[in-house]
């Protein structure tokens, strides 16, 4: 099977979502404005997986049934799908990094995200996609050079686990201690949305001209810049 195109779970709801111009150059120009998080947010991540791990996932909310954090012996560092097709039957795959996937004891699974963020309710709706591509790479297992993707099913549960500071209690001359606010964002599968949405993704990528420039979009004369750059230096 001859792949067409490939997405990381990650890009779907981030940079797919917030300006089509830039996608576009993106996948096909390799072109990145590098617009990653802080690295304090990186840190936050490596101090809050290692505490959470050691937890049943039922204390994390009344919306997730009794499971553990899969170990890292259990999953490989980079999973990816086999070959999947769109609406119109385009050949696509999907490789990535999941966060947190869940077993839960009666033998169903879960994938969640931690963010530090601003609390919302409906949080999750912002990584709808990502958190669905994911389920569909355990789902639809394939492997790299290195591993094999495990297949997990069910997937019963997906969702956000909110982190926001809220007060220090307590401090020293060297630390402090901080009281974070915690809230679960649940999300709902959508199998069929999300194949409309890479469907309508693949073909923004097989348009033939790159996307009217977006005056909205901070990155929009960056990746101009770059383009613009590339041929001046190929006419030489």
């Amino acid at each position: 099977m001859t792949i067409e195109y490939s997405f990381s779970p990650s890009e779907l709801d981030y940079k797919a979502k917030k300006c089509s111009r830039c996608f576009y150059i993106h996948k096909h120009n390799k072109i990145n404005p590098g617009d990653r998080p802080p690295p304090v947010f990186s840190s936050f991540d490596a101090v809050q997986k290692p505490y959470f791990k050691k937890t049943n996932t039922k204390s994390w909310c009344d919306d997730l049934p009794d499971g553990e954090i899969m170990d890292s012996n259990e999953l490989p560092g980079k999973i990816v799908s086999e070959g999947l097709v769109d609406d119109k039957q385009r050949k696509f795959i999907l490789a990535g990094n999941p966060d947190i996937v869940i077993k839960f004891k009666d033998k169903s699974f879960g994938i969640v995200d931690f963010k530090t963020t601003v609390i919302s309710l409906d949080k999750a709706e912002n990584y709808r996609f990502q958190l669905e591509a994911y389920a569909q790479i355990f789902s639809s297992p394939g492997s790299t050079k290195k591993a094999k993707t495990p297949k997990l099913s069910p997937i019963t549960h997906m969702g956000i686990l909110q982190f926001y500071p809220e007060e220090i209690t307590s401090h020293t001359d060297h630390d402090c201690d901080l009281k974070m606010k915690t809230s679960y964002s649940a999300l709902n599968r959508d199998e069929s949305g999300f194949y409309n949405y890479i469907t309508k993704l693949i073909d923004l990528l097989e348009q033939p001209n790159i996307p009217s420039f977006n005056k909205d979009c901070n990155f929009c004369n960056f990746t101009k810049k770059q383009i613009d750059l590339g041929e001046h230096q190929n006419e030489k």
